[in-house]
């Protein structure tokens, strides 16, 4: 078993109260043994200036020896890191300009082009930043301010694999398929859904879970205008009817953290039949 929480953060205005406030429900989970934790999309009400800005986070992550997902921020990152691999510190975000998100700095006379994405950063349980997720689809009046990533990474801690989409990437069946493929043996979704979206998110969610027979954690912000009701879509299997189920655990539209145990060996049986089942040939072509 693999155990697995996220937080369900309400979202702040300041940036010290939000950050001070994940901190002590990091801990709380941290001190219930969880491995792998996920923050919501943009919990913190600020663009990623500094990966410093993250160290309170390390600090937890490398006290409780578990992973952290910190949520998804808009950060800007250097053109030439479409990966997301150069890890900068104490270091101005620029200032951005009106032409697709980009900002350059100036450095011992040399100039840096910079992008801004939306980064899902991930904190090692030795507290070490060891990679980003870039938002691959981003949404509304996202799509004039950043530039969407290129590829799904794939993360691992003690053995157990993870792929990362950023909110609306759930919508697209193919990043999902494509984190499983590659060997994903859990997905995490870290979201901002309004109220009104939540009812079709969390079909998403499930349908991703199912179709990939990969376990799924997707955190949401809880406010006025975004609805909560977090989840975390784990598999059983009926083996009379030979088929697959999903056991779902739901927050509540409030404040939330949520803790489950995710028999990784199971999904890793369920997801090599279901990927046996795909077919080989130009079938799946348009």
């Amino acid at each position: 078993m693999t155990r697995v929480a996220l937080l369900q953060l309400e979202l702040k205005d300041s940036p010290d109260d939000a950050m001070e406030h994940a901190v002590k429900l990091l801990q709380q989970v941290g001190a219930a043994n969880s491995e792998i934790v996920c923050l919501p999309e943009q919990w913190y009400p600020k663009h990623l200036e500094s990966i410093d800005e993250l160290k309170p986070i390390q600090d937890v992550a490398r006290e409780h020896n578990m992973v952290v997902i910190a949520g998804a921020f808009f950060e800007y990152i250097d053109e030439d890191d479409g990966e997301g691999m150069h890890i900068h510190g104490d270091e101005s975000a620029g200032s951005s300009s009106s032409s697709g998100g980009s900002s350059s700095s100036n450095s011992n006379s040399n100039t840096v082009a910079r992008s801004i994405y939306i980064s899902a950063p991930v904190i090692g349980a030795d507290g070490s930043i060891v990679g980003r997720q870039f938002k691959l689809h981003p949404f509304g009046r996202e799509l004039s301010m950043v530039k969407p990533g290129r590829r799904i990474r794939i993360f691992e801690h003690n053995g157990v694999r993870f792929g990362i989409g950023i909110c609306h990437d759930v919508v697209f069946p193919e990043v999902a398929r494509l984190a499983a493929r590659n060997g994903a043996d859990i997905l995490f979704f870290p979201s901002k859904i309004v109220n009104e979206g939540i009812e079709p998110w969390q079909i998403y969610v499930k349908a991703r879970a199912l179709e990939n027979r990969t376990p799924v954690v997707a955190p949401n912000l809880c406010s006025k205008e975004y609805g909560g009701m977090s989840i975390i879509v784990d598999l059983v299997r009926n083996e009379s009817l030979d088929i697959v189920l999903p056991y779902v655990v739901v927050a509540s539209a409030g404040e939330h953290v949520l803790i489950s145990d995710i028999d990784v060996e199971l999904s890793r049986t369920l997801r090599k039949a279901r990927m046996m089942e795909l077919r080989d040939d130009d079938y799946y072509i348009i």
